[in-house]
């Protein structure tokens, strides 16, 4: 880039509908996280250095799952802490998750 920062390298879990994957990206003032994050189809839990992203196709079927259940977003982060365990990814509780997960929402 030609913005002369410095560049970070900066880990993601990204939750896809089908799958789960840690990427790497080299971020600096004129490339945030955030917006190369967005660009590939996600949409982070925190602006500022994320470490959790959601697809946005997941969100996209979260709502409308909710238009046709009670929401409850407080079991399905549940279910996706559990989900994501399984597959290798820990969070320290499921709270912290559900604010994350909430967030993103």
């Amino acid at each position: 880039c030609k913005c002369g920062s410095q560049h970070h390298s900066l880990e993601v879990v990204c939750v896809h509908l089908e799958c789960i994957e840690d990427i790497m990206l080299d971020i600096c003032k004129c490339r945030p996280a955030v917006v190369q994050l967005v660009q590939c189809g996600f949409f982070t839990c925190s602006p500022v250095r994320p470490t959790l992203a959601v697809s946005l196709n997941m969100l996209e079927f979260i709502a409308k799952l909710f238009l046709h259940i009670a929401p409850n977003e407080r079991g399905w982060a549940a279910m996706l802490v559990k989900y994501l365990k399984a597959h290798r990814y820990h969070f320290m509780t499921a709270d912290s998750f559900h604010h994350h997960f909430a967030n993103a929402l």
